[in-house]
């Protein structure tokens, strides 16, 4: 009789304890992952700035995407910025558009990306989050306007770079080195 009382007894409490800690009154905690959404946004501003550069490419030449670019590329993605509530940057320690450079906290970011020891991160704020994804030079088509000038980027193409980016610093580069990063900064207590 004693091991079917305890057993009621431990029944009893788990049905009480459940009630209590489930009441209806408290609603339940709904929980983003800013990981998962953070890949999907840069990954979808990614294909949207390679489709329109492709396009500028095929329109007219190399030179003509950097002029494209210089005009287009900030607004495209700060269109996506506003859609999807988010600050969506492109970041490098060696940017062409001096509105990307990268604060001291997000050079050891790409520092921990040059040295392949992460794929992309979550860093968790005093106002939210900010997600980093690394963007390399993956197709030749980029060494278009990032690779060796003389070699790889067009006179023509070198020329348009300088006149448009000034203090230009992002040319040099070769097939799958890192370029910069993607930033999207979540902020959760608007």
């Amino acid at each position: 009789m004693k091991p079917l009382l305890f057993s009621l007894s431990l029944f009893i409490l788990a049905v009480f304890t459940t009630a209590f800690y489930s009441s209806p009154s408290t609603p339940p905690q709904q929980t983003i992952n800013y990981q998962k959404l953070g890949d999907s946004l840069s990954l979808q501003a990614q294909q949207t700035l390679i489709k329109n550069l492709l396009g500028a490419i095929e329109k007219g030449g190399a030179a003509y995407a950097v002029d494209f670019c210089n005009e287009n590329a900030t607004p495209l993605t700060k269109s996506l910025s506003k859609k999807y509530d988010v600050d969506i940057q492109r970041i490098s320690a060696r940017n062409r558009n001096p509105n990307n450079v990268a604060s001291m906290f997000d050079k050891k970011i790409l520092e921990l990306f040059t040295a392949n020891s992460l794929k992309d991160t979550l860093v968790s704020t005093s106002k939210g989050y900010v997600y980093y994804k690394p963007i390399k030079i993956g197709m030749p088509t980029c060494l278009q306007c990032h690779g060796k000038p003389k070699q790889d980027i067009e006179a023509a193409t070198l020329k348009t770079i300088q006149r448009k980016y000034r203090f230009d610093k992002a040319t040099g580069y070769a097939m799958g080195e890192l370029r910069g990063a993607w930033k999207l900064t979540f902020d959760v207590e608007k």
